[in-house]
């Protein structure tokens, strides 16, 4: 990555994390909807609710135990980014965590959780919808949506969640449902406005 904010930002964002010795094994079969299966003794559900945050999001629901996986379905206390959509597929899978009534939900991002990181989650991505419809009606950019709704959230309960730069790519993915034949920036573009707003912020 050349030098400048997207270099700093992809640093700061995944220096972090050693991908090394990680092994992917592929895939051997696929399912639709749900699916049950057995795992260590267990009975495990496997339960279809992307695309949302991307085009294969799944749940992994132990319900004699009450504790669900939910995979990049919830960001606990990180602002979440949807690089797939519609929202409301994902305002929809946090309200069916919400119904499972889990004992123990363990997240993608962030500490472990209940039922109560689904409604917190469900309630910024509805925050979202709302700010994205009525200023793309406004005859807003993305970018100007963006901007704008990133400086009302400051006064929402979300204000203090980590990553808010995320917001950037979420809402040029919402640009497509509300805008015929709009097609959002790739990812690289995508990454260099996320740094861009990673930097700017105060």
């Amino acid at each position: 990555v050349p030098p400048g904010p997207l270099a700093s930002f992809v640093a700061d964002a995944f220096g972090p994390f050693d991908f090394d010795g990680i092994d992917v094994p592929p895939m051997t079969e696929t399912f639709e909807g749900r699916q049950a299966v057995r795992a260590g003794g267990r009975r495990v559900e496997l339960i279809q609710v992307g695309p949302a945050h991307t085009a294969g999001d799944t749940l992994v629901w132990l319900p004699d135990d009450g504790i669900l996986f939910a995979g990049d379905i919830l960001f606990i206390g990180g602002t979440p980014v949807m690089w797939a959509g519609p929202i409301s597929g994902w305002i929809a899978a946090c309200d069916l965590i919400e119904e499972l009534t889990p004992r123990v939900v363990v997240p993608g991002h962030g500490p472990l959780t209940d039922a109560s990181g689904a409604r917190d989650v469900g309630d910024y991505l509805r925050t979202v919808r709302d700010g994205v419809v009525a200023r793309h009606a406004e005859g807003m950019s993305p970018g100007e949506a963006a901007r704008d709704l990133d400086a009302e959230i400051d006064d929402t309960p979300f204000a203090g969640w980590g990553d808010r730069e995320r917001l950037v790519v979420t809402v040029h993915q919402m640009w497509r449902e509300l805008e015929p034949g709009y097609e959002p920036p790739d990812t690289l573009v995508l990454l260099q406005m996320m740094a861009e707003a990673y930097t700017s912020r105060p």
